[in-house]
């Protein structure tokens, strides 16, 4: 995947190449590339392995989830939220581990262990970005899930894969936020097309480059070289496939919330796929 600026584009002076070829740099340096996010988790690959086999022993998931005081209180939280009001409080985790269900456990762990990724650590744009970049990730994670199911692939792959992809994007800011503001263009600049589509390419390099050492699964993996290799917007395997569909329904929701697309969701929704769309439809229902 080239990471060239867009060809005939001259809104791209001397100064943003530079920043760019710098951005380059530490994408292709493992060791600046490495201190962008947090190391993953140890417990994550560990719990997901448990939770794949669908035969799992709660008592032994509930002893792992027990190490992580906040797992912990989130999986309870989230067991009592899907029985709200139906029957007394659960405050056992054992209890709260069965009864939730496997793929909400899954999804649950996740989100928790995850979160730190993209918590506010940083200067400037990092730091103004981070809540909106969760709020995407979260729905993506959904979406991809859903997305992934439709077309017979994991739902837990599909969820990983919508959460940790806006990772580039923490990464990146953290990158440009370490160049310092007197290199960097101010945020009205960054989101024009030329430099969204520059940095929309280094954001899916960096998610790449990030998520394949944390072998988190093999369609994982294969799905980061397929991204690496041929552009997000030219993918072939099924589960890249359902994140470019589900990171283009995130993007058009995120601007039809912000009343930044006119005329609706209907138009694009009605031009994709019925298992898409019914994709979609099922996430924004569970807002």
């Amino acid at each position: 995947m080239g990471l060239e600026a867009p060809a005939g584009n001259t809104a791209l002076d001397e100064q943003a190449r530079s920043v760019l070829a710098q951005l380059d740099e530490v994408i292709q340096s493992d060791p600046q590339r490495s201190a962008l996010l947090p190391r993953a988790p140890q417990v994550l690959p560990q719990l997901m392995r448990s939770l794949r086999d669908d035969h799992y022993v709660s008592v032994e998931v509930a002893a792992r989830i027990g190490k992580d005081a906040v797992l912990a209180a989130e999986v309870i939280r989230a067991a009592n939220g899907s029985h709200r009001g139906s029957r007394e409080p659960i405050v056992d985790l054992s209890q709260a581990v069965l009864s939730i269900g496997a793929d909400h456990l899954r999804r649950v762990i996740a989100k928790s262990v995850l979160r730190p990724i993209f918590d506010v650590r940083g200067a400037r744009l990092s730091a103004m970005a981070a809540p909106q970049i969760w709020i995407n990730a979260e729905f993506k994670a959904r979406l991809c899930s859903a997305l992934a199911a439709a077309e017979g692939q994991d739902p837990l792959d599909g969820y990983l894969a919508g959460m940790l992809h806006d990772s580039g994007w923490t990464a990146l800011l953290r990158a440009l936020d370490a160049l310092g503001p007197q290199q960097v263009p101010a945020l009205p600049e960054l989101v024009a097309p030329a430099w969204s589509r520059a940095l929309a390419e280094r954001r899916d390099l960096l998610f790449c480059k990030l998520m394949r050492p944390w072998q988190l699964s093999m369609p994982l993996v294969a799905m980061a070289d397929d991204i690496e290799n041929n552009g997000l917007a030219a993918v072939r395997l099924p589960l890249s496939l359902a994140l470019q569909r589900a990171h283009v329904l995130a993007s058009l929701h995120a601007l039809a919330c912000d009343g930044r697309l006119p005329g609706g969701m209907d138009g694009p929704l009605m031009s994709l796929p019925p298992s898409v769309q019914a994709g979609y439809r099922s996430v924004t229902r569970a807002d």
